[in-house]
């Protein structure tokens, strides 16, 4: 299919899609993907359209108004962006550019995730992949291919576990909030507070919160305390140590501190819990 839009050369190609049911429900599914090559008078500005925008550039330079900033995007770079927010862009002579728009169930919570984390324009490991796996989608198309709305989906997942996952570059990175989430694990049994912890990572104790929630899904204490809870489950399943040795072992000074806890993040008593999966645990009586 070609696009009528201004600046679109004609060896551009472009799909649309009518999602079903099912999948608007169920799964995540394309609106539209294309391979353009443009010129200049290529340019798109819209307050609102609800579907998400994902973009690899082949080549040239795209001017991009989004969220405040205004970044060029030039060859091997990714843009990622929720077009139901104001948005703006616009090609130089020469551009070439593999896009998705797409949607779908927790898309978009997916998608501010990702951008939270690396930022709408990402220049990562990863982009040549994505872009890889772009161009075999609007291939798949061009040559008419069928698929499941399953298999659709599974593309689009594919393309956000690439977005999601830290490089192997990005993993080795020194991170404070990786250094901080080992130090929780290995002291929590340990008085500790979100001002030792920002302050062990030399980070303030605001941009400290914000980042480690952008990166965990939790705040700092909210995250000690989910540890603490995890250690004492196990601890009461595989050890025989009253709820009070447990508590202390675990950073609270009594057991009834920890049991009234226990009881408001997990539903139920220490004890009730110990029993529970002890019983499946034990061996059978022959």
């Amino acid at each position: 299919m070609k696009s009528v839009d201004p600046g679109i050369l004609p060896q551009s190609v472009c799909f649309s899609f009518m999602p079903s049911e099912t999948a608007q429900q169920l799964f995540f599914y394309p609106t539209w993907c294309g391979h353009y090559f443009c010129t200049e008078n290529y340019y798109i500005r819209r307050d609102f359209y609800p579907p998400l925008l994902l973009a690899y550039i082949r080549q040239g330079k795209f001017h991009v108004e989004y969220q405040g900033e205004h970044k060029c995007a030039q060859r091997g770079d990714i843009l990622l962006m929720d077009c139901s927010q104001p948005h703006y862009y616009q090609a130089e002579n020469g551009l070439e550019f593999l896009y998705l728009h797409f949607d779908g169930s927790n898309a978009h919570a997916l998608a501010h995730s990702i951008i939270d984390t690396y930022g709408w324009l990402m220049r990562r490991d990863c982009n040549m992949a994505i872009g890889s796996q772009l161009y075999d989608m609007v291939q798949f198309h061009v040559h008419n291919g069928i698929e499941s709305a399953f298999d659709t989906s599974m593309r689009i997942y594919r393309l956000f576990e690439q977005l999601y996952t830290q490089t192997r570059q990005e993993q080795t990175q020194n991170n404070p909030i990786d250094d901080a989430i080992q130090y929780i694990r290995a002291h929590v049994g340990e008085p500790l507070t979100l001002q030792g912890l920002s302050d062990m990572t030399c980070l303030s104790p605001c941009y400290f919160s914000h980042s480690f929630k952008r990166q965990t899904g939790f705040s700092p204490m909210e995250y000690v305390i989910n540890t603490r809870i995890d250690r004492a489950k196990i601890l009461l399943v595989r050890t025989s140590k009253t709820i009070s040795e447990i508590a202390c072992e675990v950073g609270y000074s009594t057991g009834s501190s920890l049991t009234n806890l226990f009881i408001k993040r997990v539903g139920i008593s220490p004890k009730a819990f110990r029993n529970a999966h002890q019983s499946h645990l034990e061996p059978k009586i022959k």
